[in-house]
């Protein structure tokens, strides 16, 4: 009997599992794939890199993210180097040269610029750039109505709506996969010599020459100044305007900036720098990696250029996971994320994989018929015993009902008090909404997080489809670059900091009012605020 009992304790403490609902993979077999795919909405579109001769060319692919269907591809008649600009995606919108709708820009070895129109793939529009050996191969970046692009030698801005030229600056250095990044009525981009460049929109420049190095990435801005990733013949050097604050490895990564926490890696190390006031390194761990760095939430995931390839999820520094896919070779590619979960990879391989929950997901809500089975099983021994007056026995199976029916219930009435709560203690006239009336229009209506730190408050407006406190949390972290460091409890995950902050504690109020229930447990409405405070 006491086996029995202890069984039936050791299955209710194992978790319903969700697995994986879809994955598919697709080997475009046109080149490597050297940039991350990106995830926008049903669509994911990947571009493909290689050195091209004969009748082969690079191509850009949309693909159906449910099904893998091929949507539409588009064919670089005229490239023929390793293109690794990165995708750009831009939004419909308007600004002083006109309207455009929703797009992908594609900068090419050409030295071309193609807008292709985000639905089935045709040309918009498309501009030149001078060639030399290459064209194109750093970060484009998106300046109000205009695309700046880091050319190999200088820098034009395009308008988005039309490819009209606005301004064309030549610089005297070449670059190579510099990409640029914007300030304000300034662009900054470095270049093969070690040279940071600063382009003011009215066409003069500035020019700062950090070391004898390469400058191979976006030169990143921070609160304490403007940091750079020189590569050197030795390894590589990090400066701050100018200033030497540490020394890496070979081949370095392509730096990322999140809310002033620099993520940067080399060939034998992965580095976060905190900038918040002055940039120090507080985090060094090994690994390979010379490729992009993608971030979600608190994860940082970086490319492994090795023979065995995959990516390294890191979460604060820590190594906790190598993903790996059947095709794994050498990788500079960061992944591609989408708000449901989806995720889409790919290397030197050539090979495209997307999944859909990469990871099983666990819940605390059981079938009905599975708990009311157990019930039922114990109902019928513990009359056993009844009728045989063994009352001790009896007592024993008569708690453990009871557990069973309170393990099963708490989701359930943890809900149903938060909500009661929610519409009885406050109206909503007393609570005053995290955003200011410029955003309201924005936010009204639809579901937002407000995150509020010790040295400014994040706003995340207009989400949508979100079920609980956990996952809302997770995206809004995400897109707002945040860390977030959680631990597992017996009534579900906590949140122990947002970006390294403790303090006494973190507590989320749901609609202004403090919720009484889990983050995995608390259900949201289509216009549920959500709002993180420091106990």
């Amino acid at each position: 009997m006491k086996r029995l009992l202890l069984f039936l304790a050791l299955l209710l403490l194992i978790p319903p599992v969700s697995a994986a609902q879809v994955e598919w993979s697709i080997n475009l077999e046109n080149g490597y794939i050297t940039t991350a795919p990106i995830i926008v909405d049903d669509q994911v579109i990947v571009r493909t890199s290689g050195f091209w001769s004969g009748a082969d060319r690079p191509h850009v692919y949309a693909f159906d993210l449910y099904d893998g269907e091929l949507n539409w591809k588009y064919r670089s008649e005229s490239s023929t180097q390793h293109d690794m600009s990165p995708l750009l995606h831009v939004k419909a919108g308007s600004g002083d040269c006109g309207a455009w709708q929703e797009m992908i820009l594609v900068g090419w070895t050409d030295g071309k610029v193609s807008a292709l129109d985000i639905e089935d793939g045709t040309l918009v529009w498309q501009a030149q750039t001078e060639v030399i050996t290459w064209g194109i191969t750093g970060a484009m970046a998106i300046d109000s109505d205009e695309v700046v692009v880091p050319t190999r030698k200088g820098l034009s801005t395009f308008c988005l709506a039309d490819g009209t030229l606005f301004l064309r600056v030549d610089l005297p250095q070449l670059g190579w996969r510099n990409g640029v990044s914007i300030g304000e009525n300034y662009y900054l981009l470095g270049n093969e010599e070690g040279v940071l460049n600063k382009v003011y929109s009215n066409g003069t420049v500035e020019n700062q020459s950090i070391g004898n190095g390469k400058i191979r990435h976006t030169p990143l801005q921070t609160n304490a100044g403007v940091l750079v990733h020189l590569q050197t013949d030795s390894g590589s050097k990090i400066f701050v305007d100018g200033e030497l604050i540490t020394s890496s490895g070979y081949s370095p990564a392509i730096p990322i900036i999140a809310n002033d926490i620099i993520h940067g890696a080399t060939s034998s190390e992965y580095l976060i720098i905190n900038c918040n006031s002055i940039c120090s390194v507080i985090s060094r761990s090994e690994f390979h990696s010379n490729g992009e760095i993608t971030l979600l939430g608190e994860e940082a995931w970086l490319a492994r250029n090795t023979a065995e390839g995959g990516w390294g999820v890191f979460s604060n520094g820590i190594l906790i996971d190598i993903h790996q896919t059947s095709a794994d070779t050498y990788t500079t590619a960061g992944v591609g994320f989408g708000q449901d979960k989806s995720i889409a990879l790919g290397s030197d391989a050539g090979i495209l994989f997307v999944s859909y929950h990469l990871q099983e997901e666990t819940s605390t809500h059981y079938p009905a018929t599975f708990m009311m089975s157990i019930i039922f099983l114990l109902s019928i021994i513990s009359m056993r015993y009844a009728a045989t007056f063994d009352f001790i026995n009896l007592s024993k199976f008569l708690l453990l009902i009871l557990m069973i029916i309170s393990v099963y219930a708490y989701p359930q009435v943890a809900n149903a008090w938060s909500n009661y709560l929610q519409e009885h203690n406050q109206s909503e006239d007393d609570w005053q909404r995290p955003w200011d009336d410029e955003f309201a229009e924005t936010c009204e209506g639809k579901q937002a997080v407000h995150i509020e730190l010790p040295w400014h408050g994040y706003m995340t407006c207009g989400l949508e489809g979100f079920e609980t406190v956990e996952e809302i949390t997770d995206a809004a972290a995400a897109s707002s670059g945040i860390i977030i460091v959680k631990e597992q409890h017996n009534l579900g995950p906590w949140i122990v900091s947002f970006d390294g902050v403790e303090q006494e504690g973190w507590e989320f109020y749901i609609d202004g009012q403090r919720a009484m229930s889990g983050i995995s447990q608390t259900p949201l409405k289509s216009d549920t605020v959500v709002e993180w405070r420091m106990s």
